[in-house]
């Protein structure tokens, strides 16, 4: 009995298996990038809409133009290619101090078509972001001036 030819049927099952790993180190590399990109335009949104302060004290946003400012960057984000949904999700109180409606959370959506995995019927992967900001709070008591002393003559 010759072992002769008995690894060719295995070489073109490895060569689909090395392909496959292959594809899935790449698009799982270009879907955690996607996700990046995704944190980055969720966090621009937020600051967008962390503008939206209300002139008055205490410091609070102003829930319709912070949706509005957070609006008017996603319909920017949403021109690009692979972005899928850029929302508002809601407005949480500030983590310090009295419970105020501070801090603004977008989340975005992408989803990009796959390289290799398209093979096995897989042809896009998905990923979100989510951002999160609040205006810097400034100096709210002003204290008292010092008076100078008066140099005696």
């Amino acid at each position: 009995m010759s072992d002769r030819g008995s690894i060719l049927p295995i070489v073109p099952i490895m060569a689909l298996v090395m392909l496959m790993l292959a594809g899935l180190v790449i698009d799982a590399s270009r879907q955690l990038n996607a996700r990046g990109q995704a944190v980055a335009y969720a966090e621009e949104a937020a600051r967008a809409g962390a503008q939206a302060i209300q002139p008055q004290l205490p410091l609070a946003l102003d829930p319709a133009e912070a949706g509005d400012l957070v609006a008017e960057y996603c319909s920017t984000v949403l021109g690009q290619q692979h972005v899928t949904g850029c929302e508002l999700i809601r407005l949480d109180p500030a983590p310090e101090g009295p419970p105020r409606p501070l801090v603004v959370v977008v989340r975005v959506q992408t989803q990009i078509p796959t390289t290799l995995l398209g093979m096995v019927g897989v042809q896009s992967l998905s990923a979100s972001g989510e951002g999160r900001a609040q205006p810097v709070e400034g100096v709210l008591d002003v204290p008292e001036p010092v008076p100078e002393p008066v140099p005696e003559p």
